[in-house]
């Protein structure tokens, strides 16, 4: 179980690193998020007593004990938990608190109140920052010693990791860097930009609408917000350079085609399933538009589970005014790696790649790599997520087929993730 700071919400980019080392790891919010509490004034520990009973009694879960991860506040709540909860083996501390700090906890019939502190110990940096280093009072004097966690209650092994002067760590590297793009859903997923940044990546998870002040929706997007992207992970001095990869799926690797036919930086580029024509709104890039494919409904068909099957639906990219909403991507330098599900039903991806490998091939470019997947689908994931055989698709407002036949697309989220890793050691000057 993982738990950060005071800074709440829901953070689960550690647990996905630690997943794809061999670990169920559940990322447990505790305010500021959903439902819960939006402050920490008063926490109870039975929430968390729940979840860990929750994770123990998962079949995924080796028992009988599992373990905690914790930092900050979220290692003080460790610490609490293995005090007064069972079913805990070991726990990790990494700059946590043996004082309760910040709002009253409770569990049963036991209160711990928060520690007091004084204002007035803390120090402004030169650079104008607070250092509170100071801030707190004694746990071992006075009254506040009733806000000490009975650590010496605890049954199980622990590891305590503690920064002596934490205020300017830097990681080594610098490290091959990375644009991570996904579909229509929109919002902002950094699960698998975790996990590459497990493998020795600088990954940058980019949303392109429907998050915080960007676009609500797909309708217009410009191509001078994604050149912003590729040039600050660029300039960032743990990124290798002197060009980036590019990484996406459905929606996101049609823009990352896109890119790379435009923008300058970018070395390498893997398209899963990814189409190689503007798909669901208008993309400018300076003095060029590129309007969106037209499609016809009524080829959309029903599968019999009633779900719609929309492959055909779009128009040919190859005849008529839709031609208009071809991506150039012969104007790309780069090299690319087309990972293709053989049983797409979101559209025709395996027409898409070798269609983009004709375009290139006549101009002079290298053949790019295609690996194709029988009977795998769309939705072409890290290794052991589960198949999405369908959802719901914004721009059809309903829910979709995407493809895949279970065993055959895990085997292919297996391959893939191995295809794409060694790819982008390759091209981008990594260690393989």
């Amino acid at each position: 179980m993982d738990i950060f700071g005071v800074g709440g919400g829901l953070l689960e980019y550690r647990a996905s690193l630690l997943a794809g080392k061999g670990f169920a790891v559940m990322a447990l919010a505790y305010y500021n998020y959903d439902d819960l509490p939006k402050s920490m004034d008063t926490l109870h520990l039975e929430y968390f007593e729940e979840a860990v009973n929750y994770l123990i009694s998962r079949p995924e879960v080796k028992g009988p004990g599992i373990g905690l991860l914790g930092h900050s506040k979220g290692g003080e709540l460790c610490l609490t938990m293995t005090s007064f909860l069972k079913g805990i083996t070991a726990a990790v501390i990494i700059n946590g608190s043996i004082a309760n700090v910040g709002g009253t906890l409770r569990y049963k019939d036991m209160t711990l109140p928060p520690i007091g502190a004084n204002r007035s110990r803390i120090k402004m940096t030169k650079e104008g920052f607070a250092d509170i280093v100071d801030a707190l009072n004694s746990p071992l004097e006075g009254p506040d010693q009733k806000s000490l966690i009975p650590v010496e209650r605890s049954e199980c092994t622990f590891l305590f990791l503690v920064g002596q002067d934490d205020h300017n760590w830097k990681s080594p590297g610098p490290f091959p860097g990375i644009v991570d793009m996904f579909g229509v859903g929109g919002g902002l997923l950094e699960y698998r930009a975790s996990l590459l940044a497990g493998k020795g990546f600088a990954v940058m998870a980019l949303a392109y609408y429907n998050y915080d002040d960007l676009p609500k929706s797909m309708d217009t997007l410009h191509l001078e917000y994604f050149e912003e992207a590729v040039n600050y992970l660029i300039s960032r001095p743990e990124v290798k350079g002197p060009g980036i990869g590019l990484l996406g799926h459905s929606k996101g690797g049609e823009l990352g085609l896109t890119m790379t036919s435009f923008l300058k930086g970018i070395t390498a580029a893997v398209i899963i399933n990814g189409s190689i024509v503007n798909v669901g709104g208008t993309l400018h890039y300076k003095d060029v538009t590129l309007p969106p494919i037209g499609a016809n409904r009524s080829r959309i068909k029903m599968t019999k589970e009633g779900f719609a099957d929309i492959v055909d639906a779009l128009n040919s990219p190859l005849e008529g005014p839709d031609q208009k909403s071809l991506i150039p991507v012969e104007r790309s330098e780069c090299t690319f790696l087309f990972l293709v599900g053989q049983d797409d039903h979101n559209w025709k991806s395996e027409f898409y790649a070798n269609e983009a490998s004709k375009r290139l091939q006549a101009q002079g470019k290298a053949k790019p790599q295609i690996i194709c997947y029988p009977e795998a689908g769309h939705y072409i994931e890290p290794p052991y997520f589960p198949l999405c055989r369908a959802s719901l698709h914004a721009l059809v407002g309903g829910p979709v087929f995407w493809g895949g036949e279970p065993r055959a697309h895990a085997v292919a989220q297996v391959d893939a993730w191995k295809q794409l890793q060694t790819f982008f050691h390759k091209h981008l000057g990594g260690e393989s």
